[in-house]
């Protein structure tokens, strides 16, 4: 099978592309992009794509990177894409912050890469790397003691957002595929030579162990990479669900966890909780490793009442007498005003945290529906996709829901703005949600797009929401 079709497989196996997609395509101008920008070029018909090149200039190589700059852009106009050409002084970046040449390349690269994703409303940013990339990766980190997750290496999909669809192809096809159609790639001398970790790694260790070990290694890194992604993929969604019930309250200033549920955990799935619960709070776990997670872990086992780790980043943890405190340093006190409650469907209920009375029944679906809803303040959902129970909390950093009539997802944060709702209000607004935490609806705004009544739908969950003094439903 040639290359191209291997891509093809890759994208339909791990359902990489859907009809229609924008994708970001991101090209330094080497082998690899150059290869992946060309065969997404081909698949423009196949899926309807919108493509959109962005190269970024570290201003680490001067002349040479402004060089990479004109080829991208020269290639880009070529194939009739448009082109975002950007510059970022990443040594300086480097001199601040205190990263290496790589990771900070790579942090500034996704984050202006992520802002012209969202400045174009793109769907997907794509990513050149590839099998041997894969092997590089599981390798470093086995040397680094990384868990099931490091093992697991590179995804195809991250996020639903950043794809890899040359991730199963091999770099020489990928050179074959460049001389194949004459391309003239762009060289990065210091991909060449042994001075950085990852170089060293497909340089020297990997040779060295294909012809010392076992001629196979990079094919057998891909495999074990594969086999273990599959099983982490299946301990997460297990985390998960042991991490939200055991979630007192969440906001970006605060997480509470109970503390006797935490501790009645497993040991390897406490340890998945702690991670997942550094992760949500500090929007990453780049920063925080297995030792300060072992600190977390006899904090919770074996600490005392009051006391507090102190972690990177100003990232703060104490043992209450039933929750584990995870706050920024210069939080002195607990949140009050953050809460969530449970009800049951149907029933009419007050909300005093927000001064709100709250409706709701259950009604059959017969042929009037449409018009009792264009005749109603009420709102109107599919009752079997929520069930008989529901929560009521409010907003929280980073809720996102999808709008009814929009396709995609979008920060309750930017939909309130675009409502022209007053700041000071917009924490007053009610969020609906699933005992799963699926939020429903967004007050009497706008119900999520997938609670909508359709077809199949056999029940109708009326929802009417009236501040308290105004009595219940009309």
């Amino acid at each position: 099978m040639n290359l191209f079709n291997k891509v093809k497989e890759s994208i339909k196996k791990y359902n990489l592309l859907a009809k229609g997609d924008k994708v970001i395509v991101s090209v330094s101008g080497g082998p690899d992009s150059l290869t992946l920008l060309h065969i997404l070029w081909r698949l423009q018909s196949d899926f309807n794509l919108g493509l959109h090149v962005f190269h970024l200039d570290h201003m680490f190589r001067g002349e040479e990177s402004k060089a990479d700059a004109e080829y991208v852009a020269e290639f880009s106009e070529e194939l009739g894409i448009p082109v975002t050409i950007k510059e970022y002084d990443v040594p300086g970046y480097i001199k601040k912050r205190g990263l290496s040449k790589q990771a900070a390349a790579r942090k500034i690269r996704y984050e202006l890469c992520t802002e012209l994703a969202n400045k174009v409303q793109a769907d997907k940013i794509a990513i050149g790397q590839h099998a041997d990339d894969q092997a590089e990766t599981v390798l470093m980190n086995f040397l680094r003691g990384s868990g099931l997750e490091g093992l697991g290496g590179i995804e195809p999909i991250r996020d639903e957002m950043f794809i890899r669809p040359l991730l199963e192809v091999w770099r020489s096809d990928i050179e074959d595929y460049c001389q194949e159609y004459n391309f003239r790639p762009r060289i990065d001398s210091s991909n060449l030579k042994p001075i950085y970790r990852r170089n060293k790694i497909r340089l020297e260790l990997l040779p060295y162990l294909a012809d010392e070990f076992n001629g196979s290694i990079k094919e057998n890194l891909n495999r074990m990479a594969n086999i273990l992604r599959v099983e982490n993929s299946f301990l997460n969604e297990y985390t998960i669900e042991k991490y939200k019930k055991i979630v007192v309250s969440y906001d970006k200033d605060e997480l509470l966890l109970d503390l006797g549920s935490l501790s009645n955990l497993e040991l390897a799935i406490r340890r998945r909780v702690i991670r997942q619960a550094i992760g949500d709070f500090c929007g990453g776990k780049r920063d925080y490793y297995f030792h300060h997670v072992k600190q977390i872990e006899e904090l919770i086992t074996d600490g005392e009442t009051g006391k507090r780790l102190q972690l990177p980043e100003g990232l703060r943890i104490e043992r209450s007498y039933n929750a584990l405190r995870f706050f920024w340093q210069g939080t002195n006190s607990l949140k009050s005003h953050r809460f969530v409650q449970v009800y049951s469907i149907p029933g009419q209920y007050k909300v005093e945290e927000l001064g709100i009375k709250v409706d709701l029944e259950i009604i059959p679906k017969d042929d009037n529906w449409q018009e009792k809803l264009r005749n109603s303040n009420e709102l109107y959902l599919d009752y079997e996709l929520i069930g008989n129970e529901f929560k009521i909390r409010n907003r929280r950093d980073g809720d996102r829901f999808q709008p009814l009539g929009m396709k995609g997802n979008k920060k309750i944060k930017d939909f309130l703005i675009d409502e022209k709702v007053p700041r000071r209000m917009r924490d007053q607004i009610p969020i609906l949600s699933t005992v799963s935490d699926e939020i429903f609806a967004v007050g009497k705004l706008r119900i999520n797009d997938k609670f909508k009544i359709t077809d199949y739908t056999e029940r109708i969950l009326t929802l009417d929401i009236n501040k308290a003094e105004e009595g219940g439903s009309n």
